[in-house]
């Protein structure tokens, strides 16, 4: 019955699509009945039986971290205006809008992984994961994962939106399962409150949106799987099956390192994504024409640096924009009349290029060079392109992949979880 109240309250605000004030008003009555409904038949002292300190720490301290992330970020690419309004009217309306939401949501989500998760938790964790995130997810943009919308629309939607969108209910209805209804809205709620009630967000870009809101919750997750207990699996009735005993093979202290692991190769990856957006003020290029041979020819991997027009001079190669691509040459002669002018030369070009660079037109200047290294990024480019192309005939290969890769990914850590909890007892721990 709950789950069928979701899904009818999903199907009758993407229908209706209600405009004005009752675009507020609609949805926080309907969620409103649906967290009523949970409470009516779960009874009041549900939630309170089935908080997790523990859990709900974790769930808020992943949530604080990610806006501290944000933050972060927002200083090094900029922050823009929220297209929200803030005055005291508004802030009441939004106020009420996401507090019957959430309250809507986590308790419905709670009620069905309590109900289910016990006996079913990976079933129970994959169906729940997918309900909400279709409830999360426009229709439109739906139909964009389904290929009947322009293909890099349909990455950017799958990035910056739909990956984000799985990653982040996975997490909640896990917390649900540990923690209930607290833990899920200890996540939640300061995710929200920040994007509902900051007057200023950061301007991410695709990729930077796709790592945050897929890395953090991840994260998030193995951190709440390692630190639950045996003794409180056996709490909220998680039955444990015998036979996951022999496939036990690590120690605690390889289990410390696993985590160790797992938060090092993600601070690694979240360093390349910088290293190669240049969020450090350092990023690579690769020359793609053999123009400054032999300085440096097609494969190469060269270094650059974004520095200030007044500290690049005669000599030093660039990187810059001309005519929507990507060139590095060597600055020529600098030309100062009413605004300084660079003037670019291949080394292995005979004359000085036509066409001046103006500062506008420089992205930065290369301070080392390493050969041959870029051949691998020029393959693997290939390599995705001719994935792309292949996928791309049909969407629907790269929704059921995306789903499935996430299925075992959390299929995976519960299943090691549950093995290292009957290892546990099996050596009085």
């Amino acid at each position: 019955m709950i789950a069928a109240m979701v899904m009818a309250v999903h199907a009758l605000l993407s229908a209706a699509k209600p405009g004005g004030i009752y675009a507020y008003i609609t949805p926080s009555a309907c969620w409103a009945l649906v967290a009523l409904a949970v409470l009516c038949v779960s009874g009041l002292e549900s939630p309170r039986t089935w908080y997790n300190k523990t859990i709900t720490f974790i769930a808020a301290a992943a949530a604080v971290a990610q806006i501290f992330i944000l933050i972060d970020l927002g200083l090094l690419t900029g922050f823009g205006k929220s297209p929200l309004s803030f005055s005291p009217q508004s802030v009441a309306i939004n106020l009420v809008y996401v507090l019957t939401g959430l309250l809507g949501l986590e308790l419905s989500r709670a009620y069905l992984m309590k109900s289910y998760g016990k006996r079913r938790p990976l079933l129970t964790l994959g169906l729940v994961t997918l309900l909400y995130t279709l409830v999360n997810t426009s229709l439109s943009g739906l139909l964009s994962v389904f290929g009947l919308g322009d293909p890099l629309k349909t990455a950017d939607y799958l990035g910056s939106t739909f990956l984000p969108t799985v990653s982040e209910n996975l997490l909640a209805s896990y917390l649900a399962l540990l923690g209930g209804p607290i833990a899920s809205l200890a996540y939640k709620a300061p995710l929200k409150a920040f994007e509902w009630f900051f007057p200023v967000l950061p301007d991410l870009s695709w990729g930077l949106k796709a790592l945050l809101g897929v890395v953090p919750p991840m994260l998030g997750f193995v951190y709440v799987n390692q630190a639950v207990t045996p003794r409180e699996l056996r709490r909220i009735g998680m039955r444990i099956n015998q036979r996951d005993f022999a496939r036990l093979k690590r120690s605690e202290k390889a289990e410390r390192g696993s985590l160790i692991g797992w938060t090092a190769l993600s601070m690694i990856g979240i360093l390349m994504v910088w290293f190669s957006t240049g969020l450090l003020g350092v990023y690579p290029t690769i020359p793609l024409s053999g123009s400054m041979r032999p300085t440096m020819d097609v494969g190469d991997l060269a270094i650059l640096v974004k520095a200030p027009t007044d500290k690049i001079k005669v000599g030093d190669i660039i990187h810059f924009w001309r005519s929507d691509e990507m060139v590095l040459h060597r600055v020529h002669k600098i030309r100062i009349e009413d605004r300084k002018l660079f003037i670019t030369k291949g080394d292995a070009n005979r004359a000085p290029d036509t066409d001046t660079v103006s500062p506008e037109q420089i992205r930065g200047k290369v301070i080392a060079t390493l050969p041959m290294l870029g051949w691998a990024s020029i393959y693997l480019k290939e390599g995705f392109s001719k994935a792309w192309v292949l996928l791309s005939s049909d969407m629907r290969f790269i929704y059921g992949a995306l789903m499935a890769v996430a299925s075992a990914a959390s299929a995976y850590l519960i299943r090691n979880r549950r093995s290292r909890a009957i290892h546990r007892r099996s050596r009085g721990w």
